[in-house]
């Protein structure tokens, strides 16, 4: 039997690039596979996807090298608008996937192209709909979700297509650990009962490697090597990280955030948070967690002030936050975003970095010292003049960080930072972030990430169904072991 995805590729280069992105790449994935792939940072994972979809060279301009066949069809041959036949694909970014403005239009969007009757359409699209527990915004628009929420609507309209074969880029990075586990689950029972070979570019390991069959470790743009589930675990896979002590400065007489019965309702009387009374003190490295559509960036935003409480009140670096001061208070805040494409909008790393430095009367030769500085913390020294889309989705996010933190803010609040990052990727821009914190910022991190959550922050709050219902030090977190099983946290 022909496998139903055949790599032959001698070489994958683009325009004005000296080194192929990938190359001398052999290999045959049969129908009903379950292949994880991982990797470091810039090693090809997602440009592996790109070529098996023919997004690349169709939509990436490139040169390729060799074949890359489908369903025992050269790929090149086949349409760009009828790869859906073949293939269900997501990319890691799921903001820059969605096309409709409402929800349930956007899961419909695909199967309606398919010429289905709107009996089985709407037979399709509710059946995802509930699996994914999205039926409650069915009719809310899409630029209105949080990351977690836009990603399963971006892996539900994949999955009405029921298409063969699924190609999977980290679908479950921000997803909250109980809607993760399941996702994985409902894939497994896809990949058995209905022999949908599916590929996933792994987020966390744990889930993935509970069902893959095989896992292709990528390195420098070539397959390292191809492995059974078990043989990658005895070679590839780090120990438990154990919590390290954790020597922060925490100053508790003084406040940088304080909320008092705050709560925010929006439009339509969403809730979004309620009644949160929260403090953080100077010096803190706090973690927020809770599932997804608890109300964990509602807060947030609140803080920031990108929306205003409906009830309750905001203190922000010892005052209340008025129309006249929240300019002011917010310069001494800088915000890390989910998605570092969000923040990023220069045409080079080092225009990127440098940019809030416009208004500054610093002399040209301190501008360059601190963009030196923050590019040798971020790792990125040397690559001044790279354009910042040449990136992996681990380097933007740093680069976004080291724009962040170039103007100094006291305080860093960072929303899901490690979201579509591998392990390895999300380990080291958590050790920045503990970094920023032991040189006495003080960090708000909001992560589904209990690992990251124990290991790196010292104070840990739960967020559920719109509440702070728990606050303890980060080292206690197994005396609560069994509350965040029951809101489904572990």
């Amino acid at each position: 039997m022909k496998p139903i995805i055949s790599i032959d590729l001698e070489a994958l280069v683009f325009p004005e690039e000296k080194e192929a992105a990938l190359k001398n790449i052999k290999l045959d994935i049969n129908q009903g596979d379950f292949i994880a792939v991982t990797g470091g940072t810039a090693s090809g994972k997602s440009l592996l996807l790109h070529a098996i979809t023919s997004a690349a060279p169709k939509f990436y301009p490139c040169t390729i090298e060799g074949t890359v066949r489908v369903a025992d069809r050269n790929v090149e041959e086949i349409p760009l608008c009828e790869m859906a036949d073949y293939v269900g694909y997501m990319m890691q970014e799921p903001q820059n996937q969605m096309i409709s403005r409402v929800v349930y239009d956007e899961l419909g969007f695909g199967v309606a192209n398919m010429n289905l009757s709107s009996e089985e359409i709407q037979s399709r699209v509710g059946e995802i709909m509930s699996f994914l527990s999205i039926q409650d915004f069915a009719h809310r628009y899409t630029d209105a979700l949080s990351g977690g929420q836009a990603q399963k609507v971006v892996l539900g309209s994949i999955l009405t297509l029921k298409a063969p074969i699924l190609l999977l880029d980290q679908p479950a990075a921000e997803l909250d650990p109980k809607t993760s586990s399941e996702l994985y689950k409902y894939l497994s029972w896809l990949n058995k009962n209905e022999k949908i070979t599916t590929m996933v570019v792994m987020d966390k390991s744990r889930e993935v490697l509970k069902y893959a069959d095989r896992v292709v470790v990528m390195e420098n743009g070539t397959v390292k090597d191809y492995l059974s589930t078990e043989e990658y675990k005895n070679k590839y896979q780090q120990k438990e990280k154990t919590r390290r002590p954790i020597e922060l400065i925490v100053d508790h007489e003084t406040d940088i955030v304080k909320l008092l019965g705050t709560s925010h309702i929006y439009k339509g009387g969403i809730v979004g948070c309620k009644a949160i009374d929260f403090t953080l003190k100077k010096g803190d490295f706090t973690a927020v967690i809770g599932q997804n559509g608890s109300g964990k960036s509602t807060m947030l935003k609140l803080i920031e002030g990108l929306l205003k409480p409906t009830a309750g009140s905001i203190e922000l670096f010892g005052l209340s936050v008025t129309k006249k001061n929240i300019g002011d208070l917010r310069r001494r805040i800088g915000f890390l975003f989910q998605n570092p494409d969000d923040q990023i909008f220069c045409s080079t790393i080092k225009e990127e970095i440098g940019y809030v430095l416009k208004r500054k009367d610093d002399s040209e030769a301190e501008k360059n010292r601190k963009i030196q500085d923050v590019l040798a913390f971020i790792g990125l020294e040397g690559s001044e003049e790279v354009h910042p889309q040449r990136l992996s989705r681990g380097q933007r996010q740093l680069l976004a960080l080291g724009s962040v933190i170039i103007s100094e803010p006291e305080l860093i609040i960072a929303d899901e930072p490690t979201s579509g990052l591998d392990e390895s990727q999300s380990r080291l821009v958590m050790e920045k972030l503990l970094l920023l914190a032991q040189q006495g910022k003080t960090v708000l991190l909001v992560t589904h990430d209990l690992s990251d959550a124990k290991y790196f922050a010292n104070r840990i709050v739960v967020m559920n169904r719109h509440e702070l219902v728990l606050d303890f030090n980060a080292d206690q977190m197994d005396c609560f072991t069994d509350d965040l099983i029951k809101m489904e946290l572990m």
